[in-house]
Formats: structure tokens, sequence, C-alpha cells
């Protein structure tokens, strides 16, 4: 083959995006591979680190906002044992009321003042009672919501730590296989060079 067909032939190659043909790139075909696999497992690994990295801040922030709303839940319970024995005593003088309503001998021997009072009170009791009912519901409806939100912000961080996991062992995997194909690129050189 004449030197001119060669030229050609690498020429042919380079623009099909081939830089083995060019002599300025051209390596020995075990080195270059060595090369090109160990860089690759370092790219990954880069990745792989960076990925650990967010997932690591995510956990730190997932503590932070599972104390906030472990506090929140806290002050929801307290709320809703305050609505509830708010409640349950709006109950009692609703009940107490209605037992202390005056009979008939009552209403006459008090020329029925006694029955004017006793309708004159029931209103407030009952508004009493009606506002401790809408706060209860209201304390039960923050607590369940607070539940809530404690439960996924729980499992977003497990989730979040499970891929912690799977990075940091896809990591160590990675820090292995750069050791081996070094390790193998530094074998094949002594080779070549106990053969030149």
């Amino acid at each position: 083959m004449s030197a001119t067909q060669d030229d050609g032939d690498r020429a042919a190659h380079a623009e099909d995006g081939d830089l083995a043909a060019c002599p300025r790139h051209a390596r020995p075909p075990q080195d270059a591979g060595g090369a090109g696999s160990a860089d690759a497992a370092r790219a990954l690994l880069a990745g792989l680190q960076h990925g650990a990295a967010e997932a690591y801040a995510a956990i730190a922030a997932a503590d932070e906002a599972l104390r906030v709303a472990a506090r929140h839940r806290v002050t929801s319970e307290r709320a809703l044992r305050f609505a509830a024995g708010r409640h349950a005593a709006a109950s009692r003088a609703v009940a107490a009321h209605a037992r202390a309503r005056p009979g008939p001998f009552a209403q006459l021997a008090t020329w029925f003042r006694a029955g004017r009072e006793w309708r004159r009170r029931q209103p407030a009791l009952e508004a009493a009672l009606a506002g401790a009912e809408r706060q209860l519901a209201v304390a039960r409806q923050a607590l369940s919501a607070a539940k809530d939100d404690f439960t996924a912000r729980v499992a977003s961080r497990a989730a979040v730590a499970a891929t912690l996991r799977r990075l940091t062992a896809e990591c160590e995997a990675a820090r292995a296989q750069i050791a081996a194909l070094e390790g193998s690129r530094y074998a094949a050189g002594n080779g070549i060079a106990a053969d030149a």
C-alpha cells in the first residue's frame, strides 16, 4: 500500500469520528481502552459522589423539617386537649342548666321569674357549647393534618436515606472498579516494559 493511499484511509476514518486513526491520537489498543474505562469510572464516581452529597443535604433538611413537624404535632395535641376540655365543660353546663329548669310550682312561687331567668341564660350556654364544638372540630382537623404531615416527612426521609445508602454502595463499587482498572494498566505497562 502506498503512503498516499494510507494517508487517504486515515483521513476517511477521521471523518467518521475515529480519532485513533489520527497519528496524534494513536495509542496502543490495550492502554487506550484501560485509560478510557478508568476515566469513565472516575466520571461515574464523581456523579455518584455529587448525588450522595445532595442526598445527605436532603436528609439534614428533612431532619430539621421533622423537628418542626414534631413541635407542630405536640402543639396540635395540646390545642386538642384544651378544646376537648372546653367542650366537656360547656356540655356539663348545658346539661346542668337543663336539669335546673324550674317546675310549675317554682314558676308560680316566683311569679314566673325563675322561668324567665332560666330561658335568659339558655342561649348563652348553647352558644358556648356550639363554639366549643367548632373549636374541637378545628383542633381535630389540625391534629390530623399534623400527623399526616409528620408521617409523610418520615416516609420522605426514609426514601432519601435509602437513596443515600444505594449511592454509597455504588461509590464503593466505582472505587473498586477504578482500582482494578488502574491495577490492570500498571500490570500491562510493566509487561510491555519487560518485553522491551
